[in-house]
């Protein structure tokens, strides 16, 4: 008999043993438990066999930017089964119970980074946001001949970037806040070296950076001003005399077309006729994974807060395949008045939107549009004249940008 429950002081050696095996060189043991007692929205769950822990996952509650609206949101990593116990439906257990615990508590939208995509789509969870990372050449960054407001910044400037980091969030969809707690504020200086750009006692952006042998590698860039990200820019420039390139990665291409040559001078761009000599760029990967685990309420609380819809005014009716929810929760109709949802009346419907899960997770977050979902026989339409108008429902500006590790 196996049953789920929070992982205390007499199981926590059990569980890094665990997660050591299933992510090797986390070195769990070492930080985990002081970490997770410090922190209040951070727990651990196991699943026993008796008094063995056969499988274990990591909690989170984040506060999100959901396109300029805060909602609370979970997330789960370090999903771990020890190796005598894969293949018997353990991380689905975790997962589920994962589910309940966020409902129970009010939250509607959940997140994850996948250890298998496949995996966690028949769980229900859509694409985000991919991945890119960039092998730069320093000398590719413009130099705008100005620094003059760079300096090191060190440990009594840890509140000073929080700040920056924060107001950067507050106008980032997708992004997580960050709480001013001890290891969250040290936290910059256990990676790297920070330059910010600092006016008026102020941090309005900073680069969090680390060189290895010939690589720069950047783990934070965020800026707040044109010319913040001027003279960071210098600053990596100079660089070119000691670091090949500079490695970066980031949920959007902007950078491509900051930089005067995005090329990565790798040859691993496969050119097949009759294309021409395509010059790579970019690797790109997987990013973060999102589910929706109550439409119907995701969607009242995101009323109440009176989050906008671009300004599209439509009655649809929502027909979402999932299994997780019952019916009034997938297949309900909404009003939308110039983006603005209304009323979940019983009336007669504009169209029927049907999708599965997983893409409705997708489209909401902004990571695929409704057109892209429609186009490829993801979504249906009862009424197909009205594809435009439900694509500016759910279309975000940004795509959404998630810089927390979890």
């Amino acid at each position: 008999m196996k049953e789920i429950r929070e992982i205390n002081h007499s199981a926590y050696a059990s569980f890094c043993s665990l997660a050591n095996g299933a992510f090797p060189g986390l070195n769990a043991d070492q930080w985990l438990q002081g970490h997770i007692e410090e922190t209040p929205s951070e727990s651990l769950y196991g699943l026993f066999k008796g008094n063995d822990v056969v499988a274990g996952m990591r909690t989170f509650l984040f506060e999100m930017n959901l396109n300029q609206t805060t909602i609370p949101v979970g997330g789960v990593g370090m999903l771990a089964v020890d190796l005598l116990h894969k293949k018997e439906g353990n991380a689905s257990h975790l997962i589920k119970y994962f589910y309940e615990l966020n409902k129970s508590n009010g939250n509607h939208l959940v997140m994850l980074y996948p250890f298998n995509v496949a995996f966690y789509k028949r769980m229900g969870f859509g694409m985000g946001t991919q991945v890119y990372q960039y092998y730069v050449s320093p000398s590719s960054f413009q130099d705008y001949s100005r620094k003059e407001n760079l300096e090191h910044l060190n440990y009594e400037d840890r509140e000073l970037i929080l700040d920056c980091y924060n107001r950067v969030y507050q106008k980032t969809h997708g992004m997580t806040k960050r709480f001013p707690t001890d290891r969250e504020l040290t936290r910059p200086f256990n990676f790297g070296k920070v330059v910010g750009f600092k006016h008026d006692d102020q941090v309005l952006g900073y680069v969090l950076y680390e060189g290895k042998g010939k690589d720069l590698f950047i783990h934070e860039l965020f800026f707040e001003t044109r010319e913040a990200i001027e003279e960071l820019s210098t600053f990596l420039h100079q660089q070119a005399d000691q670091f090949k390139r500079i490695i970066i990665n980031a949920n959007h291409d902007d950078l491509i077309h900051f930089v005067r040559s995005p090329e990565s001078g790798m040859d691993t761009m496969l050119d097949t006729a009759p294309s021409v000599d395509n010059k790579h760029m970019v690797n790109l990967g997987v990013g973060v994974m999102y589910r929706v685990i109550d439409c119907k309420r995701l969607l009242m609380e995101l009323y109440e807060k009176k989050h906008r819809f671009g300004s599209v005014s439509l009655t649809i009716e929502l027909d979402i395949k999932d299994d997780l929810q019952g019916d009034e929760s997938k297949n309900f109709i909404v009003t939308f008045s110039n983006g603005e949802i209304q009323r979940f009346p019983e009336q007669a419907v504009d169209t029927v939107v049907r999708m599965d899960i997983s893409e409705f997770s997708s489209m909401i977050m902004g990571a695929v549009t409704f057109r892209s979902l429609y186009k490829w026989g993801k979504a249906e339409l009862s009424n197909p004249k009205f594809v435009n108008q439900v694509n500016d429902l759910f279309h975000t500006p940004e795509r959404p940008v998630c810089t927390k590790a979890f």
